[in-house]
């Protein structure tokens, strides 16, 4: 569907679970540039993993029991985050140039959405908004990160439809399994209901994409805490992604290890709740992968705040974001760079 710029117009749409009617004006999109990538060395650990340990066992457990029981009672009397979600979401925007990226493909627009949390806190015409918003952009490929849900795979039914749209995206749409994805019901039954409407998912498993003419590998890797990464299966069948989804950020190292050069995640909300100029107040990543660009060796890493909430239904210092990056090959980005320098100076002088 396709209209004027910031206004959408919807036509009485059956939602699997409820029927809504839209003709409201959306607010602008805000977009920011991500900063440069962060190198790392390699050594960055917190001093607490929170993969491991009694307390984020308990942690752990503590968000099922949230997320899958706690959640439909609080949303009734306080259910804040879609009205701060339609005035607060942005897009970053980054251009990446990754070793190793097949030479010759054209210049590749990848969305990265991650982390929906689909629920009670999250209302599907707000997200509907979203996605309409995001794929007036013309993305060739769309990544949704894992954690579609919150506590239950059932929560996804009430979205599907208004996901639908990024399987528009030439290159298609594709998901990774998340953390959330198996707290509650049978994770199959998500990648079913995704596959309904034409979202595939890469559960260690890659594929080969024609882009062009050439192509390039896409990888998914099974969740680093609830689910069961198996790199060898990843690998199996076309060698090394040339695009890797992870969910969460951790996986990085070892996407190095293997050479791959971009990996593309989310899991940490960039900490949810932060104060001015300080750290994540919620930090999910053990080797300090909070959000934005990273680079280590050869491999680069974009780390997405993701869409939705847990724990709270708000977010303050980390606003919920889509990452839109554009893939060149080094030395096409190089020569793209060049030129606009030449122009620039024949422009000053």
């Amino acid at each position: 569907m396709h209209s004027k710029p910031g206004r959408f117009t919807m036509p009485v749409q059956t939602m699997r679970a409820e029927t809504i009617t839209l003709k409201e004006s959306s607010p602008p999109l805000r977009r920011r540039r991500l900063a440069p990538p962060r190198a790392m060395t390699g050594h960055e650990r917190r001093l607490m993993n929170p993969n491991r340990g009694l307390i984020k066992l308990c942690e752990r457990y503590a968000d099922i029991a949230i997320s899958r029981f706690i959640y439909p009672l609080l949303g009734r009397v306080w259910n804040p985050y879609s009205w701060q979600l339609e005035r607060r979401f942005e897009l970053a925007e980054t251009k990446l140039a990754p070793n190793g990226w097949p030479a010759g493909l054209p210049p590749l627009r990848v969305l990265l959405i991650t982390d929906i949390h689909a629920g009670i806190f999250l209302h599907p015409e707000t997200l509907w908004r979203i996605v309409h918003l995001l794929m007036e952009l013309a993305p060739d490929l769309v990544v949704v990160g894992g954690d579609l849900v919150t506590g239950h795979v059932s929560e996804a039914e009430r979205i599907l439809d208004c996901l639908t749209p990024l399987t528009q995206a030439p290159l298609g749409a594709w998901y990774c399994m998340g953390n959330h994805d198996y707290f509650g019901g049978d994770p199959e039954e998500l990648r079913k209901n995704l596959a309904s409407i034409g979202i595939r998912t890469l559960k260690n498993d890659s594929t080969l994409v024609k882009h062009g003419a050439g192509s390039f590998v896409l990888g998914g890797i099974d969740d680093r805490i609830m689910g069961r990464p198996d790199w060898p299966e990843v690998l199996e069948k076309h060698g090394p992604p040339h695009l890797l989804m992870a969910h969460n950020p951790d996986h990085f190292y070892e996407a190095e290890k293997r050479g791959i050069p971009l990996t593309l995640s989310g899991h940490t909300h960039g900490g949810q709740i932060r104060f001015a100029n300080g750290p994540a107040i919620i930090r999910q990543s053990r080797f300090c992968l909070d959000e934005g660009l990273y680079s280590f060796g050869k491999s680069l890493l974009v780390v997405s705040r993701g869409l939705g909430s847990v724990f709270l239904p708000i977010r303050w210092g980390a606003d919920a974001e889509a990452v839109m990056i554009e893939i060149h090959p080094p030395q096409q980005r190089q020569r793209a760079e060049s030129a606009t320098d030449f122009r620039r100076g024949n422009t000053e002088l």
